[in-house]
């Protein structure tokens, strides 16, 4: 079983108060994102997304997380197939809350 989950303007939504409230940068001023296009935006966004790799793990996924792309999977025995809809559904749960809780679509 394969579900694929995509963020929506997954570079525009990142909370820079999450990434590192210490940071200083130089006079331009942005509420939420990461700089598309510059080499720090996709590192950005991978150390803020990090925590997603803890709740799928802990779900017994298998996964890949690209830029804004998630894919988790597992595989079924004939007659586990309810159980395993049952887990994939009780992940996907545990990462749309995640989503929410950091201002991600």
């Amino acid at each position: 079983m394969l579900v694929l989950l995509d963020l929506s303007a997954a570079f525009d939504t990142v909370d820079q108060d999450c990434i590192d409230p210490t940071a200083v940068s130089s006079s331009t001023c942005l509420k939420f994102g990461v700089p598309q296009g510059s080499v720090l935006g996709p590192i950005l966004f991978t150390l803020y997304t990090a925590p997603l790799s803890d709740i799928i793990k802990a779900q017994g996924m298998t996964f890949h997380l690209y830029a804004d792309v998630t894919q988790l999977y597992i595989s079924a025995k004939p007659g586990e197939e309810l159980s395993t809809i049952s887990l994939m559904h009780t992940c996907c749960e545990s990462v749309r809350k995640w989503m929410k809780q950091n201002k991600l679509k």
